[in-house]
Formats: C-alpha cells, sequence, structure tokens
C-alpha cells in the first residue's frame, strides 16, 4: 500500500517548519519532530513534561550505523526483530542529532517500525524523526484517535491504523554482554 503522497507532503512540510506530528506506528500512535533540530524537540520535551532521553525512528536498518556502534553478533539479532514493534538501545556515536535526544545518555534509543506511513515518511523526509508516545508524563498513552484529537490540539494527526491493544514497543538494551529487555512490550525476543 502506498500512503497518500499529500499526506506524506504535509506531514514532511510540518517537521521542515520545527513542529510535531502525530502518526501512527506498529504499535501506538507516536508523538515526533525531527531529531536534529533542537528547538522541535524542545516542544515534545514542554509537551510531555518532562526532559529525558527520546528514541529515534530511522527507515532501515543501513542507517543505524549513523547513530550507534554495534558488532556483526549484535546487527544478526536486530536484523531478525526490525522492522517490528521494538526499540532498540546501542552505544551511541557523534552524530547531527541533537543533544537533546540522548540527554546525556551514552546510549541512543532506534525504533524501524513496520508500518507503510512511517517508512515511507522517514524515506521522504530523509532524516530521523523522534518517536515517543503521545501523552504527558505520568499519564497512559493515548491509542484512540478522538482522545488525541481532545488533548493534543494545534498538532498535525496523520490517522492510520494502530494496534488498540498495544503495550507500545519492547524495548532492549544491546549494550549489555546478554542483551536485556526493559520493558515488555508487543515484540516476542529471545536472546
Amino acid at each position: 500500500m502506498i500512503v497518500k503522497k499529500d499526506r506524506l507532503d504535509s506531514a514532511v512540510k510540518t517537521l521542515n517548519e520545527e513542529n510535531l506530528i502525530i502518526y501512527p506506528t506498529d504499535t501506538l500512535y507516536g508523538l515526533g519532530a525531527d531529531a536534529t533540530n533542537t528547538s522541535a524537540i524542545k516542544k515534545i520535551n514542554k509537551i510531555k513534561n518532562r526532559n529525558t532521553p527520546l528514541s529515534i525512528m530511522i527507515s532501515d536498518i543501513k542507517n543505524i550505523e549513523k547513530y550507534a556502534e554495534y558488532d556483526s553478533n549484535t546487527i544478526k539479532q536486530i536484523e531478525k526483530i526490525l522492522p517490528g514493534p521494538f526499540t532498540i538501545l546501542l552505544k551511541a556515536k557523534k552524530s547531527n542529532l541533537s543533544y537533546l535526544v540522548q540527554n546525556d545518555s551514552k546510549k541512543i534509543g532506534i525504533r524501524i517500525p513496520n508500518h507503510k506511513f512511517c517508512l515511507q515518511l522517514l524515506k521522504k523526509y530523509k532524516k530521523p524523526i523522534i518517536t515517543t508516545s503521545v501523552n504527558t508524563h505520568g499519564t497512559k498513552s493515548l491509542n484512540n484517535i478522538e482522545e488525541i484529537e481532545q488533548v493534543f490540539l494545534n498538532i498535525n494527526i496523520y490517522k492510520g491504523k494502530v494496534n488498540k491493544k498495544s503495550k507500545g514497543s519492547t524495548i532492549i538494551d544491546f549494550t549489555k554482554i546478554k542483551p536485556e529487555i526493559l520493558r515488555e512490550g508487543d515484540g516476542k525476543f529471545t536472546a
């Protein structure tokens, strides 16, 4: 399925204007901004009422090397699960990402959702996009589009199919000797 060009063009224009988007993923709806743009990320932190490391969304596994370090064994494991409902943590490299992405962490969180809108948007935008749940700090993630529209005014929302019963992505820390699951989400993983 090809996502309508005007939806993608609209999302790219919004991101280029340092604004936020709400978009469907293979798990929950995501709140996003240009991951290289500090002022856009500050808007996310203000909305979420927190200042913690954020994950990025990229279009394919080849792009991981721009942002993270890994060995051949690690990439083999990653290739088995991505694209999919996982967030992987790797040792961060110096890159063009805003300093607010890692927020002093030595690790970088990376997502490659198995979702046509996300993948086509990332290919068209050609830069990583912040991916975080649609909520404010300490509240549950919103996954119902009507609720999202009532709470998050003045943010462009791109509706699409999401997993209504999603627990979010499974977070796996690959910086450990043996990969460690930090949060059980929709993805099933065995090391």
